[in-house]
């Protein structure tokens, strides 16, 4: 159903601008030519693909700015769950002392083999819980430089250079 029928069915077009409409539009093309119609209707066409590929450009855009999104709150979670999944210190006859970015220096009572870890850069330290509690864990290192990209403050002692690489 054309326009011109929807308009005439709603009663906003009466039976003589409708005649007048067809005549116009006969008058039109007879004027233009079927090739300047075909030009205009191909134009037309070429117009709505443009459109379309815009309109697809965008949706693909919208797309891919989600899933950075969803990609960045799962990396968090997997991070938050290293933390919170990294071990305690065991009870051990070592103490090993570190600077804490808030100036104190907290320590730990290691096993012989933590600390040996700990010093070749195997181990890092790693916050248990706020700043204020002290509250510390060991992470592998892989998984600390994990942690390094998105919560850098959570990470309270790694031999210098370690998290570089």
């Amino acid at each position: 159903m054309s326009l011109r029928d929807q308009l005439k069915k709603a009663n906003l077009l009466s039976d003589k601008d409708q005649k007048r409409l067809a005549h116009e539009a006969r008058v039109e093309r007879a004027e233009k030519g079927r090739e300047q119609l075909e030009a205009e209707a191909k134009a037309r066409q070429q117009e709505l693909a443009g459109l379309a590929a815009k309109e697809r450009e965008r949706t693909k855009a919208e797309q891919d700015a989600l899933d950075r999104q969803r990609k960045q709150r799962e990396e968090l979670a997997a991070v938050q769950a290293l933390l919170a999944d990294a071990r305690k210190p065991g009870s051990g006859t070592v103490k090993f002392y570190f600077a804490a970015p808030d100036g104190s220096l907290p320590w730990l009572e290691l096993a012989p083999r933590e600390a040996q870890e700990l010093r070749a850069g195997q181990l890092c330290v790693v916050r248990g819980g706020p700043a204020s509690a002290h509250v510390y864990r060991l992470l592998p290192l892989e998984a600390t430089r994990r942690v390094a990209r998105l919560l850098p403050d959570a990470i309270v002692f790694a031999p210098r250079g370690v998290l570089a690489g």
